[in-house]
């Protein structure tokens, strides 16, 4: 008998959470013995790492077995983005994983030999995008029936859970990432708004497919919209796509106009598979850690003043840098919290002038901090992170 599939969860799914595949339909011929339902899991686009993968489960009382892969695709994605800017939206297919699925039974026959008969490949190619949801909020979703495919693919909403009507600095890259459920046309729009009531709007003709991650660089600037006129000035933009399957979400973003002498902007992979920015307008302390052997050696008769009796066997140093975020609303401060638990950030470190960038890959320190204090009424906190190299070498910073 044919085993039937079925892919819970939908077509777009977070490495990070369980990925499951239901079996359905399993019967173990008669005579047989050590029957199972097997399960192969196919990298369809050739980047998932020791695929092809396979696992085997005896089926239930009613034929079934649900196999969960998310260890076979929860592998390491060099993520990247678009900086300096180069277009208004940019498609990454090497930031997901596609794979395909195939059943197949096992059992030994009453002959005692062992038999291994394999289906179809499922036609579905399911994306897998580097990330995950916490624990609550999938039972939340679960209790509703729902999936991050429903919500965020179907739903057209854009891969972040950074809130609506951010602020945001005029420099700032400020990024959106989506994923489309089917292939499709249409244009990015944006929506710039004016303490004039004058509005001024960019749109571009865009394509998208579901094998590709894509990124959208949003700040109205990068687009010809000057911000910052003669006699006007850019309160808040509208970002959103209208494509011929349906207008995605539109997100808001507010100005901060407030004088900002070294604005920090770090980015970091967020939970949802995409790649937020932020903006701390707080203080910065720059700091450099070293740590090392030392090595002695006898006193020698023969030795001068210039020579030592200990010298490090190796030292190594590492940037540190402590940036407060600055007053931030409430909302703002929670999603922080995106920032804290994030695997892979960046730091754009300013030089030569506010407005010139290093992109400085980092990791944000361990830390227990006090998000906001209601009695207070204060909301910033201040992060710890470290450069992501450790090297016996200094940066010379005269060249770049």
């Amino acid at each position: 008998m044919a085993i039937a599939v079925n892919i819970l969860g939908g077509l777009v799914q977070l490495t990070g959470n369980p990925v499951e595949i239901k079996c359905s339909g399993a019967a173990a011929p008669a005579g047989s013995s050590d029957y199972k339902i097997l399960l192969r899991v196919i990298s369809q686009d050739g980047k998932l790492e020791g695929a092809p993968f396979e696992d085997a489960k005896a089926p239930d009382e009613n034929g079934e077995r649900i196999f969960d892969i998310s260890a076979y695709v929860d592998q390491p994605v060099k993520k990247s983005f678009d900086y300096p800017f180069t277009a208004a939206m940019v498609s990454y297919p090497t930031q997901t994983f596609s794979i395909q699925v195939q059943a197949g039974e096992s059992y030994w026959d009453s002959n005692n030999e062992y038999q291994e008969v394999w289906g179809e490949v499922e036609a579905d190619i399911v994306q897998m995008l580097k990330g995950g949801i916490n624990p609550r909020q999938y039972s939340m979703m679960e209790a509703d029936n729902l999936s991050f495919y429903n919500v965020y693919v179907e739903g057209d909403n854009f891969l972040t859970p950074r809130p609506n009507g951010e602020l945001v600095y005029k420099t700032q890259m400020i990024k959106l990432w989506y994923m489309v459920a089917a292939n499709t046309t249409g244009t990015f729009e944006i929506e710039a708004h004016f303490d004039d009531d004058s509005i001024e709007t960019y749109s571009t003709p865009i394509t998208l497919t579901t094998a590709n991650l894509y990124e959208f660089n949003c700040n109205p600037a990068l687009h010809g919209i000057d911000l910052e006129q003669a006699d006007k000035r850019c309160v808040f933009f509208k970002v959103w796509l209208a494509l011929a399957s349906g207008n995605s979400q539109v997100r808001n973003f507010y100005f901060d106009w407030n004088y900002c002498e070294r604005p920090t902007y770090i980015l970091f992979a967020n939970s949802l598979g995409g790649i937020d920015d932020v903006f701390f307008s707080g203080n910065v302390k720059d700091a450099f850690a070293t740590e090392g052997d030392l090595a002695e050696f006898p006193f020698d008769t023969a030795n001068t003043v210039f020579d030592p009796t200990i010298i490090p066997a190796a030292k190594t140093g590492q940037n540190k840098w402590t940036v407060n975020t600055g007053w931030k609303n409430l909302t703002t401060i929670q999603y922080y919290r995106d920032l804290m638990v994030t695997r892979q950030a960046w730091y754009l470190y300013g030089f030569v002038t506010k407005d010139s960038f290093l992109v400085i890959p980092v990791t944000i320190d361990n830390a227990d901090k006090v998000i906001y204090d209601r009695q207070k009424d204060m909301y910033n906190i201040e992060l710890t992170i470290t450069e992501a190299h450790s090297s016996p070498f200094v940066f010379d910073n005269r060249m770049y």
